[in-house]
């Protein structure tokens, strides 16, 4: 291993996707904070952007210098919903850092591409495609990449949609679940979870009972919806069970991965407002704020049944104008996790454990 501050893979360099600008600066000083408080090895980190453009044919290019590039550890910040442009822009990058002679390439795909597509839908025609983006990603960046380091997917059994360890989920409920019920436990002392299925309880049965041991909370009642999912896109609600009687005049967490049309956290919020379950609020707690179709319109609304609304920035929320209005008001939450994959990025340099950091 070479001596002084470069461990065998070389520096450090974050490569932000269009939109991430921000993120990598935050994410830099992140792990230079770290390191002070600990008083680690300092880790050199540089910051090198891609540019992307149109020619006159309409052909897009990318230019990225090979500066901080070469023979470096290389870590690609992106997240999803994933179109064309973004899907695109990605392999691009991918390519030109294997081109440019990257040590080692990871991607941080804070919100995983295409992951709700994680069935084959035959009435659609549709395939399922994680396993399809994670062969592209391979493919270019030529055999460099190491790492995908994703938060929360929808589909955890996507991890295996390729090389053994390829694939690195990060689990982000402890940070949304520890604000948001800190929050509401300084309103009332009636306080209770609520998911909209069951594989959504499973997911985060861990983080709950370490919140419960942090905060020396008694054992919250919990509710389940019975939802029954017709497609990717659309499920139905048939009925809540559970501790019934710890909905009535309780705030509700209502906990789940995404937000994406308001649809199905808007009817699940709206029964248990209902007269047959009577919760005084409900506050919606998911990772990643996709806020698609008419979710907007649906959170703007005067009779919005979920009062509050808590996310992580996973996806973004400065650069989208048209939520400004809601995180203004305190409808929209922002509980960052830029400080934690700092730490996550720096050990994941330095070829140490990343999953017990949130």
């Amino acid at each position: 291993m070479p001596q002084g501050p470069y461990n065998c893979h070389g520096g450090l360099t974050l490569v932000p996707m269009p939109g991430f600008e921000t993120a990598a600066k935050t994410i830099k000083a992140a792990i230079a904070q770290h390191e002070a408080e600990h008083k680690f090895r300092k880790t050199p980190v540089d910051i090198a952007t891609p540019f992307f453009g149109t020619r006159a044919s309409g052909e897009p290019f990318c230019r990225l210098a090979k500066e901080h590039i070469g023979g470096h550890d290389c870590v690609v910040l992106t997240s999803g919903p994933c179109t064309y442009e973004r899907l695109g822009q990605l392999l691009f990058v991918l390519g030109y850092l294997a081109g440019r002679r990257a040590g080692r390439i990871a991607v941080v795909m804070d919100y995983f591409f295409l992951g709700r597509s994680d069935k084959d839908e035959d009435a659609n025609n549709e395939l399922a495609l994680p396993g399809f983006v994670t062969h592209l990603l391979q493919a270019a960046a030529y055999g460099k990449l190491d790492r995908v380091i994703t938060a929360d997917m929808h589909a955890p059994q996507s991890v295996v949609g390729g090389p053994l360890g390829l694939i690195t989920e990060i689990h982000l409920g402890r940070l949304l679940l520890e604000q948001a019920v800190a929050e509401a436990r300084q309103l009332t002392d009636r306080v209770c979870l609520a998911y909209p299925d069951d594989g959504a309880a499973k997911r985060d049965a861990g983080a709950i009972e370490e919140i419960i041991n942090r905060l020396g909370l008694s054992d919250l009642p919990k509710v389940f919806g019975a939802k029954r999912r017709v497609s990717s896109e659309k499920s139905d609600l048939h009925k809540i069970f559970g501790n019934i009687e710890g909905v009535r005049g309780s705030i509700v967490l209502s906990v789940d991965d995404e937000i994406a049309t308001f649809g199905t956290t808007g009817k699940y919020a709206r029964a248990l407002k209902g007269t047959s379950y009577g919760a005084a609020q409900v506050w919606a707690v998911a990772s990643h704020g996709v806020f698609c179709g008419p979710a907007i319109n649906l959170m703007s609304a005067a009779d919005c049944p979920v009062d509050r609304i808590f996310v992580t920035d996973t996806i973004p929320l400065d650069n989208r104008p048209e939520l400004a209005p809601l995180t203004a008001s305190g409808k929209i939450v922002v509980v960052s996790w830029l400080k934690a994959l700092g730490v996550i990025v720096r050990l994941h340099h330095w070829d140490r454990d990343i999953r017990r950091v949130t």
